[in-house]
C-alpha cells in the first residue's frame, strides 16, 4: 500500500498540475495500480476482490484511502486556478489573464471556443473553486449584493432575490455608512431587512483592505490539494 501511495500514485503528477488528462488516461492509470495491487510477483493476473471505488474510501468507511486519480487531477488544476486569483501580478496570470480575461474578471470569463488545453484545465479549476468559495467582505466595492456569496464564511449564501430592477447593481459598500467601512442599520433594514442579522454579524475591513475569496472546505480559508481531494 505504501508503495501505490508514495510511489505508483505520485508518478503522473507533473503532467496533472498542468492539464486535464484524458479519461482514458485515468482508466490505465486506474489499471496499472489495480494490478500492481491484486497481481503477484510473477505478474500473474490476478482476480480484483474489491472495486476501485470502494478501495479509494476513507479507512473509516471501509477503504484503504487511495487517492482517485482523476480527483487529484481536478485538485492539482483548482490549485492553479487558485494561485491565478490570489497572484494575479504574477508572471504566469499576468500572461494568460492578458490573453484570455482582457475584458472580463478570471471567475467570470467565458471559456473561448479556441483556447489551449491547458487553459481548459485551469478553467475547470475556476469553476471549481466558484462552487467552492465565499466572500469576505473588505472594502465591499467589488462585491455584488445579490450574486455574490458574501453572507457566510462556511456556506455559500447569498440574498433573497430577485433583485429590484434599480438594486441590480448594488455593492456591499452602498451598505456601509458614508465614508466609513461600518454598516449602516438604517440601508440594511431599507434594502436586506431579512438578513440584518446576518449582516451585522460578519465584520468589514476597518483598514479599508480589498475584498477577499475564501475557500470554504478548509479552516485556514486557503486551498490546499488535500482539502480539494
Amino acid at each position: 500500500m505504501t508503495m501505490l501511495r508514495s510511489v505508483l500514485s505520485p508518478i503522473p503528477s507533473y503532467s496533472m498540475t498542468c492539464f486535464k488528462l484524458f479519461v482514458s488516461l485515468y482508466k490505465r492509470i486506474q489499471s496499472a495500480l489495480t494490478r500492481f495491487w491484486w497481481d503477484d510477483r510473477d505478474r500473474n493476473r490476478k482476480m480484483s476482490w474489491i472495486a476501485w471505488d470502494t478501495m479509494t474510501l476513507p479507512k473509516d468507511q471501509g477503504g484503504l484511502d487511495f487517492r482517485d486519480i482523476e480527483s487529484i487531477n481536478e485538485a492539482f488544476l483548482t490549485k492553479l486556478s487558485w494561485r491565478i486569483v490570489r497572484y494575479p501580478k504574477s508572471l504566469l496570470a499576468r500572461i494568460l489573464l492578458g490573453k484570455y480575461c482582457s475584458s472580463d474578471s478570471f471567475l467570470s470569463a467565458p471559456i473561448p471556443s479556441a483556447c489551449s488545453h491547458g487553459w481548459r484545465g485551469i478553467m475547470l479549476g475556476r469553476n471549481i473553486i466558484s462552487n467552492n468559495s465565499g466572500w469576505a467582505v473588505g472594502n465591499g466595492m467589488n462585491l455584488n449584493v445579490w450574486e455574490d456569496p458574501w453572507l457566510s464564511s462556511s456556506s455559500q449564501t447569498r440574498t433573497m432575490g430577485p433583485a429590484p430592477e434599480s438594486l441590480v447593481n448594488l455593492t456591499v459598500a452602498e451598505l456601509f455608512q458614508s465614508e466609513e467601512n461600518v454598516w449602516s442599520l438604517e440601508k440594511i433594514r431599507q434594502f436586506l431587512p431579512f438578513h440584518e442579522q446576518e449582516i451585522l454579524a460578519i465584520k468589514p475591513s476597518f483598514s479599508g483592505a480589498p475584498d477577499k475569496l475564501i475557500w470554504l472546505n478548509d479552516k485556514t480559508r486557503e486551498f490546499t490539494t488535500k482539502s480539494g481531494l
